[in-house]
């Protein structure tokens, strides 16, 4: 099926039926990214995922968006990765814009036009929930979702640690597949037990220590790369790696990178910046200005509110990324 052609009028919240056994992640055509977190393969494995096919066209769809948005808050990203598809004809400019518009998450991904394989996508909104073990475990409307992810979350031992069983390292392994709160005590026995006699703990305090590492290093590149693309995503991984590591050698870099931070106007600038289109975007999305744009503009207190929030917007920070989405937006709401 040509996805891009779907019509609002085949837009249909299709209700839970029987999974389609042969759909799996396995070889996902993630298409052409467009918004949040970009990702590979490997960072889907041992987490649950979530694929939702939707369209920019389709208003059940949009109106999952918040649903969605506020599932991907109350999990977290570690632990549940949501994959938002676009599946009708906009390009990427127009996906993003109505999927933030709609209340949409910088946490959740969101694609141009990608494919899971074996799945039979006959309406939308229509969603795809695979276990940490890469198994669809649910099918069907995005309203319908809270009870299968809970389910799924719930007996998930967390992307770090899924894959083996740990004999000796069972409580460690809990901490570490959670990653919530400080993580320095954990560490802390983990490095004693890799010292030790005890060939088991040894080699199992090892493979903890190993994949804490690898994460460390993954969120410093992650933070690295959305300095300048997304300070948001940069500010929130950094924030989080700060609370898990502090007081711990794996903590350090992340609490010099903070110093580093706060002193740069650049970065600072940024961040303020996008905070302030974030709530312009909120208030057009209020006043319907992406939704129903001639009934918004009778609201002209509102609509003044929108326009003045993008002058101030370039006024204040002139230079940034922020401040260059103001005259696209200015153009389309009609302002």
């Amino acid at each position: 099926m040509n996805f891009h052609r779907l019509l609002p009028v085949i837009a249909l919240c299709l209700i839970a039926g029987a999974v389609q056994a042969a759909v799996t992640l396995e070889g996902f055509d993630a298409g052409t990214h467009v918004h949040g977190p970009k990702y590979a393969a490997a960072d889907l494995k041992g987490r649950v995922v979530l694929v939702e096919y939707w369209g920019v066209n389709c208003p059940p769809c949009l109106a999952s968006i918040p649903h969605l948005s506020a599932l991907q808050e109350k999990y977290g990203r570690d632990q549940f990765v949501i994959v938002a598809n676009q599946c009708q004809g906009a390009n990427e400019a127009q996906a993003q814009s109505t999927f933030k518009a709609r209340g949409g998450s910088d946490q959740i991904t969101v694609i141009n036009h990608g494919e899971l394989k074996g799945a039979n996508v006959s309406g939308i909104p229509h969603c795809f929930l695979f276990s940490h073990e890469g198994k669809l475990v649910y099918e069907g409307s995005p309203f319908n979702l809270d009870a299968p992810v809970e389910t799924a979350v719930k007996a998930s031992p967390g992307f770090l640690v899924a894959g083996r069983a740990y004999q000796k390292t069972a409580k460690q392994a809990a901490a570490i597949g959670a990653l919530k709160g400080n993580l320095t005590g954990t560490l802390k026995s983990l490095r004693t037990l890799a010292k030790g006699e005890d060939a088991v703990a040894k080699e199992e305090a090892e493979h903890l220590l190993g994949r804490l590492g690898d994460y460390s290093e993954r969120s410093m590149a992650t933070i690295t790369t959305a300095r300048t693309e997304d300070p948001v995503l940069a500010s929130e991984t950094l924030g989080r790696m700060v609370a898990l590591f502090a007081g711990d050698d794996l903590g350090k870099p992340f609490e010099s990178l903070v110093k580093e931070l706060k002193t740069d106007k650049a970065f600072q600038a940024e961040l303020k910046a996008m905070g302030v289109l974030s709530e312009v975007r909120a208030q057009a999305s209020k006043i319907g200005l992406d939704t129903n744009p001639e009934d918004a503009k009778r609201n002209r207190q509102g609509v003044a509110q929108v326009a003045e929030g993008l002058r101030a917007l370039v006024k204040r920070f002139p230079d940034t990324r922020a401040a260059g989405q103001a005259p696209d937006l200015a153009k389309r709401w009609g302002l």
